[in-house]
């Protein structure tokens, strides 16, 4: 076992105490001359090593995901290396070689320079820049998920995927305000039936999705699960809505059943409005697959973005009560499940995000509740608030981040992200005039198709 690999010099310096020996001879093997030091130093390694290997790369701009996780979009016949950043074309004949297409490989090779690369890493590159923390140096402290290639040589940028993500249908019972029609039937039928809209300088436009393309994709995606579903430590499904994705859900956990992985972290996201059917249905057999061994744990991820009437609109078709019923249930499972909330933050839920993270702390009091989230980062970016001057927000930040918990988790992970989207948003310090307008004319639009009124729940949002 080679101890560098899950011991940094930082690591130890950090709780070395004065007796111990020096960190090069402790990679040698001295533990110490005298039998408590000893045994203090194998219980050290001991906890280390199921924290798991910490990744090694350590330029300034490495990120573990770009080495460890793949996004695929089903639908879409693409694949990212997480789900920040642009998806990229892939042919069915190379469908196996998904985690290591050129576009990935040629980023893993800038990182390892220093360099940033360019399509969608800009989400953490400004973050950074502005002084946040970003979700990239957050996820270089998560231990355990380093492929096995850079075991053996650090520089390696052909590598073993350990997280894969799957969009694979856009079956879905909502419509949420910042979606579109790749991740949601709803909006697919709602396109069509109104048909392509130009206004301002953008569109909403109506895509035909490529359904005999996407079977075949989603066949492969079956065939790979099944022959590398133990080199994975997680394994994410999202929608549309997973629950009512049905050949899916049977299919990954049929394979789970064949192929247990007592190390796999299973993720499913969910929007938790499903019929009690689908819900008891797959619940039930996700925890017995976990009570039998198939799985470490389930991770359910609630999709939730603010609190309220607020969040009914964005989230088109949402029965809020249902939802935090569900949440509550989730919240009292014991540790064969773990609860996360997963926010979009635009200028739509900004306001009534305090309201939400009051709800997540009222039902932490069983377990913690992992609480994500990230900046909108679709075509229609006037939907992000940094389109309006910093004063704009400047309260609700505040209300913000005193709303937050201020447990150790909840200091190591929510807060210094919260802060780092805070630090981005401190930069603008006028009002995008024109996108404000185009944000303005996109919600008239769905207005006049859904029957809504954005002006009676969002009326700070109606400036010129």
């Amino acid at each position: 076992m080679n101890l560098s690999h899950y011991i940094t010099p930082d690591d130890y310096a950090a709780f070395a105490g004065p007796d111990w020996p020096l960190y090069k001879n402790f990679l040698k093997g001295d533990c110490g001359s005298l039998p408590e030091i000893q045994k203090e130093i194998q219980q050290y390694i001991e906890e280390h090593k199921q924290l798991g290997i910490k990744f090694p790369i350590n330029t300034a701009t490495a990120c573990q995901s770009k080495w460890t996780w793949s996004t695929i979009y089903l639908n879409q016949l693409s694949t990212a290396s997480c789900h920040r950043v642009d998806p990229v074309p892939f042919e069915l004949k190379d469908f196996d070689n998904f985690h290591n297409i050129p576009k990935k490989l040629a980023d893993r090779r800038l990182m390892l320079k220093g360099e940033w690369p360019t399509g969608g890493c800009e989400y953490c590159k400004d973050i950074e820049n502005a002084g946040g923390w970003s979700d990239r140096q957050h996820n270089l402290d998560i231990r355990g998920l380093t492929p096995p290639e850079l075991e053996q040589d650090p520089t390696a940028v052909a590598i073993t995927p350990r997280i894969v993500e799957i969009f694979a249908q856009n079956t879905c019972n909502l419509s949420c305000v910042y979606c579109n029609s790749n991740l949601s039937s709803k909006i697919e039928q709602e396109n069509i039936k109104h048909g392509k809209f130009i206004g301002n300088g953008f569109s909403i436009p109506v895509v035909e999705i490529s359904k005999v393309a996407a079977q075949e994709y989603f066949d492969r995606f079956i065939v790979w699960l099944e022959k590398n579903i133990q080199h994975l430590k997680r394994l994410h499904l999202l929608g549309g809505e997973t629950f009512i994705q049905h050949e899916l859900m049977n299919a990954v956990l049929d394979t789970l059943e064949r192929n247990p992985n007592p190390d796999l972290q299973f993720c499913v996201f969910s929007n938790l409005n499903v019929p009690d059917k689908y819900w008891d249905l797959y619940t039930n057999r996700i925890k017995d697959l976990q009570h039998r061994g198939h799985i470490q744990y389930f991770d359910l991820t609630a999709s939730i973005d603010c609190w309220g009437p607020e969040q009914e609109y964005v989230r088109s078709g949402l029965n809020l009560k249902k939802f935090e019923e569900r949440f509550k249930w989730a919240s009292e499972q014991g540790d064969w499940l773990r609860l996360n909330a997963n926010q979009t933050v635009t200028a739509m839920t900004v306001r009534t995000m305090p309201d939400l993270i009051e709800k997540i702390k009222h039902y932490s009091k069983h377990k913690h509740i992992g609480h994500y989230f990230q900046f909108y980062t679709g075509t229609h970016m006037f939907q992000h608030p940094k389109i309006f001057a910093w004063d704009f927000w400047k309260n609700d930040f505040e209300r913000i981040l005193a709303a937050m918990p201020t447990d150790t988790l909840a200091q190591q992970e929510a807060i210094p992200r919260m802060q780092g989207m805070q630090s981005l948003l401190q930069q603008q310090q006028v009002h995008d005039i024109h996108a404000i307008q185009q944000l303005q004319v996109y919600l008239d639009e769905l207005d006049r198709r859904r029957s809504t009124n954005w002006r009676s729940l969002f009326s700070y949002l109606d400036i010129s």
